[in-house]
């Protein structure tokens, strides 16, 4: 069989530049305002959220779209030959979410040890990981500037940043064939789960919460997915296939309504089998996820693929998932002003929603001001190419329009 990247070299529909797909855009918006809805505990928007009605969440989502989008961003160049760019690009990516890393959890610690001292309450000394950094500040920083420390509610840039760094060698696979990456990713994962290998945490011990060498599984998927967007053959519907993913998604409704979670030990089986355990990718949750991928990507009557397409480029989550990595870093700061807040009020319910609803609002701000500020500069270089609101100049057909979600 000749696979899609020798089709793509042969017709050359990897090569040209293709006009941004506000699609994509949509639904990294949904996953980064979810994840902040579900980062500001107590408020009824969290109950909301469509991880109440499964076993995957915006997590999930967010890392699938980072390898589709990666597939799109940089398969094309380096298929093209122009490798060397092409990995200083990914390198450059890997650094900035690296800084970006360590300038968040540093900021975040600042505001709950600030919290601590005005409140003076201890819990911000103590909770999601905290006393490392209070009670063993040489190692503890040691570990954060290392990414060995991850405090809670800030484990996925780190997570992000090893993805990143595996993206050279995906991309070097797909150039052989598209399916090497895939049969190499399945292969790690097999391995760190049978032989129970994890990125080590320092200074305390364990491993990271989001395991890299197990995510990665659910990157190169979309990976994959993501290639054979580009190049004008996307993943097709299947009625065998769709109607297994339906079987997915409502059973995975079944579970979390009802609670019905396994139990450690529930079964005399490898635990990645069956366990719904969120660090370490199980097989239960990355089948969800997909299955909840192709369902809305091939819903009847193209239900959300229209839906998405009327709302247009310039929708509030397109705009927000425009600007994806300023917007989690705005999130997570203000999830973190948002726990400190709501603490302070006792746990109230009502200010958990005001909060919650002024930021997503304030997300929807500063995304209008990223765009208004990029559309400028744009203007100041020349005009060069549409701004960044301006709807595609191509249309993909509907087929790939389905794959993008």
């Amino acid at each position: 069989m000749t696979s899609a990247v020798q089709q793509s070299r042969r017709s050359g529909t990897v090569s040209p530049q293709m006009s941004r797909d506000h699609r994509i855009d949509f639904w990294r918006g949904v996953a980064l305002l979810t994840i902040f809805i579900n980062h500001v505990p107590g408020s009824v928007f969290e109950h909301l959220t469509h991880r109440n009605f499964g076993v995957s969440d915006s997590a999930e989502l967010f890392v699938f779209l980072a390898g589709f989008a990666g597939a799109v961003a940089y398969f094309p160049k380096f298929l093209s030959g122009d490798r060397l760019v092409a990995t200083g690009k990914v390198v450059q990516r890997t650094w900035t979410l690296y800084l970006a890393h360590v300038a968040l959890m540093l900021a975040a610690v600042a505001m709950f040890f600030a919290a601590a001292i005005h409140f003076k309450d201890t819990h911000w000394l103590e909770a999601y990981g905290l006393d490392a950094l209070s009670t063993e500040p040489v190692r503890g920083y040691i570990g954060l500037v290392t990414m060995g420390h991850q405090i809670g509610y800030f484990n996925i840039l780190p997570l992000y940043v090893a993805l990143f760094a595996l993206l050279p060698p995906i991309l070097w696979l797909a150039t052989r064939n598209i399916w090497l990456p895939l049969a190499a990713s399945v292969g790690l994962y097999l391995l760190s789960h049978l032989a129970e290998v994890r990125l080590p945490t320092y200074p305390t011990g364990g491993g990271w919460f989001f395991e890299p060498l197990r995510w990665q599984l659910l990157f190169t998927i979309g990976f994959v997915a993501g290639v054979f967007y580009r190049s004008g053959r996307p993943i097709g519907f299947n009625p065998v296939a769709y109607g297994l993913a339906v079987a997915v998604v409502v059973a995975g409704a079944v579970v979390a309504l009802f609670g019905l979670h396994p139990h450690e030990g529930a079964l005399p089986l490898p635990a990645f089998l069956w366990s719904l355990d969120k660090s370490s990718m199980p097989l239960p949750r990355l089948a969800h996820v997909l299955a909840l991928v192709y369902v809305v990507a091939f819903a009847p009557y193209g239900l959300f693929d229209r839906m998405v397409e009327r709302l247009g480029p310039n929708t509030a989550a397109v705009r927000i998932g425009r600007h994806g990595l300023a917007l989690f870093c705005f999130g997570s700061l203000a999830a973190v002003l948002g726990q400190i807040v709501v603490r302070a009020a006792g746990g109230d319910p009502w200010v958990a929603a005001a909060f919650v609803a002024t930021g997503v609002l304030a997300h929807v701000m500063m995304a209008m001001g990223l765009d208004a500020w990029r559309s400028r500069v744009a203007a100041a270089r020349g005009g060069a190419g549409p701004a960044p609101a301006a709807a595609p100049a191509t249309v993909p057909a509907p087929g790939a329009v389905r794959a993008s979600v």
